[in-house]
């Protein structure tokens, strides 16, 4: 997603934000040319457009402090939804290297989104770490400063094939 995606996804997500959070659903629908509402989501698109993304931080913010529990469970739900997600991601690629490499900018948003939800470490930290190979950093190049390599360490390279 571009950043000018990540900013569409902001203005169409956060006037929703509070009847998402009070939804029962974990993935709720914006419109159809947007990936579907999650606090990951909103978290990772403010996080890719950096400096770009200040207006957009109060308000998510006021939010998050309005309805504190219900973020903490909406998150703690989704952060197993995204583990589960990584999880057979890796599994995918132990049986078919080659498109793990190929697909693995798309899938690492799962674990990016973990570390944007509070989950920094994750058990399947230790595959990766075997099986990656640094590189450059895997989305748009004006993204990677919001993105620092020490807790995002998976964003600068790729698997091994």
């Amino acid at each position: 997603m571009t950043t000018q995606k990540d900013q569409q996804y902001l203005t169409e997500g956060i006037p929703q934000l509070q009847d998402y959070l009070l939804s029962e659903q974990l993935y709720y629908p914006l419109n159809m040319s947007l990936p579907q509402l999650t606090l990951g989501g909103i978290l990772l698109a403010l996080q890719r457009m950096g400096t770009q993304a200040s207006k957009f931080e109060a308000q998510v913010e006021a939010v998050r402090s309005k309805w504190r529990s219900a973020w903490d469970a909406k998150s703690s739900r989704e952060v197993r939804a995204r583990s589960g997600l990584w999880m057979n991601f890796l599994s995918e690629y132990r049986d078919d290297p080659k498109a793990g490499v190929r697909l693995y900018s798309q899938n690492v948003r799962y674990r990016a989104m973990m570390s944007l939800l509070g989950k920094i470490e994750d058990d399947t930290d230790v595959f990766l770490k075997s099986v990656f190979r640094e590189g450059k950093f895997v989305w748009e190049e004006e993204c990677a400063p919001s993105f620092p390599r020490e807790t995002f360490w998976y964003l600068y390279g790729t698997l091994k094939e």
